[in-house]
């Protein structure tokens, strides 16, 4: 049995975007349903956030997502088991009231959430499945993670020291000690894909913000009787950069600019010496429906991986230090927590 395997879906990020919501779910429509139904692949693991607001839904995202998403499973005969994530859930220290349940639990017998621990059989293949831990649940989720029986588990665990973005360390949270003893770890939570020993954060299927340009995006197929993992790549990209050098005599009747059709572009100059030979270039991304041009102004060579490192870094280790430096705050490590958090969560909001 093959088991397709998806996480942090977001619908409704980037403030309810409409573009973002129609690349989401064109990725579905286009990618993933189409290589389920040609293999054969009739149950899908979901690994928590599946909706992207915590405090309420746009009708209209909803309506789509139902329409294009939640009653394909229905319709195709795939059963979908979803546990729950930190943006599914309401409160932050209780899983209890969460937009998984409320909006879809009773809507198809294809459906399956998992708002406590579980043992799940798939075939012959036992998977523990672990939702969002927070101050409420998580005994429970100890407890389970010491008891379980199963090789794999696959949850939405915040662990410290893995990526949540390339280049940045999360810090300050669950560590991965007491999920050691497992064969392998599947969990979402982090939107890039890394791995370290039996512990595979899988990423998200398709870019959300700029971060992503350079990580591999797409989805995974657990195979319950090798148990091994494979990796299907998404290769329909949202962000692109593009080097301009008018130096070359070729840029214009080189570039196809097709590619950037309804994607968000950063043209990075490394030497513009005729304006109007620029000013053509520019006109030709709008001309093929290019949502949003940015020009960084540099004639030196610009690394944007090195660049969204160092300034993610640079924030956060601001603010630790000037944490760290207040003596009025007492319990520094709890503000340091709660930034972070804002941090992350105001990745999926930046344009």
């Amino acid at each position: 049995m093959r088991i397709a395997l998806i996480n942090d879906t977001h619908f409704g990020a980037r403030n309810d975007s409409s573009i973002f919501l129609n690349y989401f779910l064109e990725f579905f429509e286009d990618q993933f349903f189409p290589y389920c139904i040609d293999n054969n692949i009739d149950t899908v693991l979901h690994l928590g956030d599946l909706m992207d607001r915590r405090k309420y839904v746009n009708f209209n995202t909803l309506r789509k997502v139902r329409q294009r998403f939640f009653e394909k499973f229905e319709e195709y005969g795939i059963h979908l088991h979803c546990i729950v994530g930190n943006h599914d859930t309401y409160y932050k220290n209780t899983n209890q009231v969460n937009s998984i349940t409320e909006l879809f639990q009773f809507k198809s017998k294809y459906f399956h959430v998992y708002e406590k621990p579980t043992e799940v059989r798939f075939d012959s293949l036992c998977i523990g499945l672990v939702p969002w831990i927070n101050d409420e649940n998580r005994e429970e989720c100890e407890q389970f993670l010491n008891n379980c029986s199963c090789p794999i588990i696959g949850g939405h665990f915040e662990l410290t020291g893995y990526e949540i973005i390339p280049g940045v360390q999360f810090q300050g949270g669950m560590s991965d000690n007491s999920l050691k003893r497992y064969e392998s770890v599947l969990s979402g939570h982090y939107h890039t894909k890394s791995s370290r020993n039996n512990v595979h954060y899988l990423g998200t299927q398709y870019q959300i913000t700029f971060h992503d340009l350079n990580s591999n995006k797409g989805f995974h197929i657990l195979d319950t009787e090798t148990r091994e993992l494979e990796f299907i790549e998404n290769e329909n990209k949202k962000f692109h950069i593009i080097y301009y050098d008018d130096t070359d005599p070729e840029l214009l009747a080189r570039t196809d600019f097709n590619e950037y059709k309804e994607c968000y572009v950063k043209v990075m100059i490394r030497n513009k010496t005729r304006s109007k030979l620029f000013d053509a270039f520019i006109d030709t991304l709008y001309k093929h429906k290019v949502i949003d041009v940015s020009v960084i102004d540099s004639v030196q060579e610009f690394n944007l991986e090195e660049e969204v490192i160092d300034m993610a870094k640079d924030t956060l280790t601001i603010i630790n230090d000037d944490i760290d430096s207040d003596s009025e705050i007492l319990d520094k490590d709890s503000i340091k927590m709660i930034v972070r958090e804002l941090y992350i969560e105001g990745l999926c909001e930046r344009e």
